[in-house]
């Protein structure tokens, strides 16, 4: 900081002009440049948190739609297949409430082959 005040000082009133404006200039682009970063990561990751919640949704939801299924026959009892849709609604409830970036980086590791490009 001292060179660059030592610099700027030698510098006559014109320059030193051109060179401040430019400075805040630059500051004013990496702040953008910073924000802009953020926001696309966060973004990224928004995308990727709702690819992994809607595969977990649609996991338990194929387990209420084979419950479902199962309930036409007359062999199975009506009680056990409440039960069943109970426990698999339950378990969207957790996957909800679970959700976490380390739940993310799990999921993230034994799925990444099936991701598409922009998400890996």
């Amino acid at each position: 900081m001292l060179a660059v005040t030592l610099t700027f000082a030698q510098l006559d009133r014109g320059t030193q002009g051109l060179a401040l404006t430019f400075l805040v200039w630059l500051q004013g682009f990496l702040i953008w440049a910073v924000r802009r970063h953020s926001r696309l990561a966060r973004a990224r990751l928004i995308r990727k948190l709702r690819v992994m919640l809607q595969d977990r949704v649609n996991n338990q939801l194929t387990v209420l739609i084979g419950v479902a299924e199962l309930g036409r026959h007359e062999d199975i009892p009506h009680d056990e297949d409440v039960e069943t849709a109970l426990t698999a609604a339950r378990a969207v409830s957790h996957e909800l409430e679970s959700l976490s970036l380390e739940s993310l980086r799990v999921w993230e590791s034994r799925n990444a082959r099936f991701l598409p490009k922009p998400l890996r």
